[in-house]
C-alpha cells in the first residue's frame, strides 16, 4: 500500500526520502529502499514539496512556511501570573497526552482552535503577553522533550483571544528527530526560526 493510500497517515519527503507519521499509532516510520523508490516514482510532483495530510487532518489553507520569529518572544516584562498560567496549561496538555490517544489530543486541539479563532494575526496585548510568558516559562521548567505540549498549550491559550495559531510537527533525518512549534501564518511564536527551519513540516493543525 502506498503512503498516500494509508488512512490516518501524514507524510513528507526529505532529500528523496519519504517519512510517514501514523497518527493513530503515534509513530514515525520510513519505507525500505525499494518501497521508497517505487513511491517516489509514482508520486505526483506537487506532493513532494509540502506536507501531505490525511482527510481527518487536512492541511489548513492559510498555513505558510516559517518566515519570521515573533517579536513578542523577547518583548515584555516577567509576569508571574502569566508564567504560572502557561506552566499550568502545559501540565494540562501533558496529562492529556498521557491519558488519551495521540490522535484524540490532536483532534480536540484542532477543533478547539478552529471554533474559537477568528483573527489571522496575533495582535492583542494579552496574546503578546501569553507568547512572552511561554518563553519565560522555559527558565523555570525545561522545554526539552516538551515541544508538543508547549505548542498545543500556547495555541489553545491564544485561541481564547480569538487568535488563529497553527501547531506544526516537523521531522529531520541524519539523525532522525521530530520537533513541534506554534505559528501564526509564517511567524514562529515559541522557537527560533533557524531551529524550526531544520525540520520539514509533516503535520499542521
Amino acid at each position: 500500500m502506498m503512503l498516500s493510500d494509508r488512512p490516518d497517515t501524514a507524510w513528507c519527503v526529505i532529500d528523496g526520502v519519504a517519512v510517514g507519521l501514523d497518527i493513530a499509532a503515534d509513530r514515525y516510520f520510513r519505507l525500505d529502499e525499494a518501497q521508497n523508490a517505487q513511491f517516489l516514482a509514482n508520486a505526483s510532483p506537487e506532493w513532494l514539496d509540502r506536507p501531505h495530510q490525511p482527510v481527518s487532518f487536512p492541511l489548513p489553507d492559510d498555513w505558510e512556511r516559517p518566515q519570521t520569529r515573533s517579536a513578542a518572544i523577547d518583548d515584555g516584562s516577567f509576569r508571574l501570573g502569566d508564567v504560572a498560567r502557561s506552566i499550568w496549561m502545559q501540565h494540562r496538555i501533558e496529562r492529556r497526552l498521557a491519558t488519551r490517544s495521540f490522535a484524540q489530543v490532536l483532534s480536540e486541539a484542532r477543533d478547539t482552535i478552529g471554533c474559537r479563532t477568528a483573527k489571522d494575526i496575533v495582535q492583542s496585548k494579552q496574546a503578546q503577553r501569553d507568547i512572552r510568558a511561554f518563553q519565560h516559562a522555559r527558565l523555570l521548567r525545561t522545554a526539552a522533550d516538551r515541544c508538543l505540549p508547549r505548542s498545543i498549550a500556547l495555541a489553545l491559550c491564544l485561541a481564547r483571544h480569538g487568535c488563529r495559531v497553527h501547531v506544526v510537527l516537523g521531522v529531520k533525518l541524519a539523525p532522525f528527530a521530530a520537533h513541534c512549534w506554534a505559528q501564526n501564518r509564517g511567524e514562529v511564536l515559541n522557537d527560533e526560526l533557524e531551529e524550526v527551519r531544520r525540520y520539514t513540516p509533516i503535520l499542521v493543525l
